[in-house]
């Protein structure tokens, strides 16, 4: 399943890839937003690209039905990977939920618009569960636009504290 969204910020595109390549910005934003275990895996940085992998979890508030609740457990791991070309401001992140046949993939652009910058992300949720994935995926792309919303709301509070 896919779908879009486009955030609107008040800073530049470099302000806002200074603060969406700080570590301690992942660690802050995923505590704020009720994530336990938050651990760095991986990061690489280099004056053109970067990269960070971060587990985490948090806790299923997913309504799934009960025929397909033995699928998804009380608490998620999540592994998300976000990565940039910071020449271009595009990149990727990566979701993987640890134990369950999930995968969100979206593509990041960063474009500045007058004194702003605009984020769009596109966004693929598959599900790989016979005959329920689709009615998953939906459920799933619901919750996931819930929480983007949420996460929206706390990353665009945070960012004063990281300019």
């Amino acid at each position: 399943m896919k779908y879009s969204e486009r955030i609107e910020y008040t800073n530049s595109t470099q302000e806002l890839l200074n603060i969406f390549t700080n570590p301690d910005f992942f660690r802050a934003k995923y505590a704020a937003t009720g994530a336990r275990d938050i651990e760095i895996l991986d990061m690489q940085a280099t004056p053109e690209r970067f990269m960070i992998k971060v587990s985490r979890k948090v806790p299923s508030d997913v309504p799934i039905p009960s025929f397909a609740k033995s699928f998804v457990p009380q608490d998620i791991t999540l592994i998300q990977t976000d990565s940039w070309d910071l020449r271009t401001a595009t990149g990727t992140l990566d979701i993987q939920f640890v134990g369950i046949p999930v995968k969100v993939r979206c593509d990041l652009k960063l474009v500045d618009a007058a004194a702003n910058a605009i984020e769009d992300l596109d966004f693929d949720i598959r599900v790989n569960v016979p005959l329920i994935g689709g009615k998953l995926e939906k459920l799933l792309s619901d919750d996931l636009k819930v929480k983007f919303a949420k996460d929206t709301e706390i990353t665009l509070g945070m960012i004063p504290n990281y300019l």
